[in-house]
């Protein structure tokens, strides 16, 4: 009888319009929802491009600028290695980076095989003060073999929760890790964490920085995660790769290439469905975040007034060997001019003789990623040092290219008429010259073709 109670005042009320709970009626089922992916790997410090040579790609500043005209939810993580190297500079620059990122709504930040030889208290350092968040289950404190930075973590994208966790090839590391950091394995480290992330997430992704080979063997181990993004790679994907039941995607070129993966997560179908993946260089034709380059900006001042080990006597005596005096020491440019006139005055009207005025201009004199190859002898027993502050051996001088000269300057000027000199100076190739000119550097190098710009003989004594 009292189910007919209800039926009958269920008809009552539809009829009259008002909305009675029906506790046996079916919730709705989840809908699809769409999973967009922007990601780079490898930024290696790259906030901007130096601007040393016309047409250079990349840098996060254009990274930022393509994000701008990203419309809905996106998740906008880095893959790994976006420290530069991993001197006491390197580590400066990085944590303006990290600034860089979260001003560009980066989500996570592996790290990779660089961050991986930084020192277990830089590491911790970085991270607690870092604006966007440092993600690897395998980069662990070697004391205690817990995780130097969160493992994992979960964003919501409005209602779409996905885990994210990071790795990095302990293979691949090229050489010991940083002091009180132990990289684990791979397989283990993930394995340790996938009930947790399969517990509180949606959709799960990986970033790992590792080879494609390594990333394959990933998704072949662990079905459980949709995406696996690198990485340790030579050049970026051609397209998303289905491996077991996971996709597998990879980019790479120091923020030259910004991926993107797009998918829709439906509860419904099992993985992801109408995949895509699109890589975008960053071209120079993108104009540049002005608010991001402040990132660099801010960097440049910094580096200026910080005291690097590099600045110390015992950083030029590091590389010598013990007990033995180097032969020779840098004597300057102008001291070459008395018996080599004519290759003095060639060289002053080169662009070499006026190589520490592009620093100038881009307020670059006092850092260390680009001193090296706009003066003499950087960091070396004589050569230029940042205390220098550009009023000696500045620009690419004679001993640049041929080596340090002042034993070769003492015997010849104790010489005889007709009598041999012999501590000659080092001949130079194209391999000296590509060590400054390659890459982005000076596109295409061709020796052939940049020598007449210096070229420069034997005089008569």
């Amino acid at each position: 009888m009292r189910r007919w109670i209800i039926v009958l005042l269920g008809l009552a009320a539809i009829a009259g319009g008002v909305f009675v709970w029906a506790p046996w009626k079916t919730a709705a089922a989840p809908v699809p929802r769409p999973l967009n992916i922007y990601f780079t790997c490898d930024t290696s410090g790259r906030i901007e491009p130096c601007g040393c040579f016309t047409g250079q790609m990349g840098g996060l500043t254009r990274v930022s600028t393509a994000l701008k005209t990203v419309t809905g939810p996106a998740l906008k993580l880095e893959a790994g290695n976006a420290i530069a190297g991993t001197e006491d500079f390197h580590v400066i620059q990085y944590r303006h980076l990290l600034r860089a990122f979260a001003e560009t709504g980066y989500h996570a930040v592996n790290l990779g095989r660089r961050e991986a030889k930084l020192p277990a208290a830089t590491l911790r350092s970085v991270a607690s003060g870092s604006p966007v968040p440092l993600v690897s289950v395998n980069v662990l404190d070697a004391s205690t073999r817990q995780p130097l930075v969160q493992p994992w973590l979960v964003v919501n994208m409005e209602g779409l929760r996905v885990a994210l966790t990071g790795l990095t090839d302990p293979a691949r590391l090229q050489g010991a890790a940083g002091a009180g950091v132990e990289v684990a394995g791979m397989t283990e480290s993930l394995r340790s964490i996938l009930p947790d992330l399969k517990s509180k997430s949606d959709v799960i992704v990986c970033l790992a920085f590792t080879d494609e080979a390594g990333l394959e063997a990933l998704a072949k181990e662990f079905y459980e995660v949709p995406i696996f993004l690198g990485g340790d790679v030579r050049q970026p994907s051609s397209s998303v790769s289905r491996v077991n039941q996971s996709l597998v995607y990879a980019t790479t070129n120091e923020g030259r290439a910004l991926a993107e993966l797009h998918a829709v997560f439906d509860p419904q179908k099992p993985g992801l469905t109408e995949v895509r993946g699109q890589i975008k260089l960053m071209e120079p034709r993108i104009p540049q975040d002005q608010n991001i380059a402040a990132h660099s900006v801010a960097y440049r001042k910094e580096v200026r007034s910080a005291v690097l080990s590099m600045d110390s006597e015992a950083a030029s005596a590091a590389n010598r060997v013990p007990g033995v005096k180097p032969p020779s020491s840098y004597a300057g440019s102008q001291t070459c001019a008395g018996c080599h006139p004519k290759t003095f005055q060639s060289w002053s009207a080169s662009k070499h003789a006026h190589a520490f005025e592009s620093l100038l201009h881009r307020d670059s004199d006092a850092d260390p990623s680009c001193i090296t190859c706009h003066v003499t002898g950087f960091g070396e027993d004589g050569g230029y040092r940042r205390a220098m502050q550009g009023k000696q051996m500045i620009n690419v001088g004679c001993e640049s290219c041929h080596g340090p000269a002042s034993a070769h300057v003492a015997e010849r000027s104790r010489a005889q008429p007709g009598q041999p000199v012999l501590a000659k100076m080092r001949p130079v190739g194209a391999g000296q010259c590509i060590q400054c000119h390659h890459g982005e550097f000076s596109r295409p190098f061709k020796y052939e073709e940049f020598w007449p710009h210096v070229a420069h003989g034997k005089e008569a004594p």
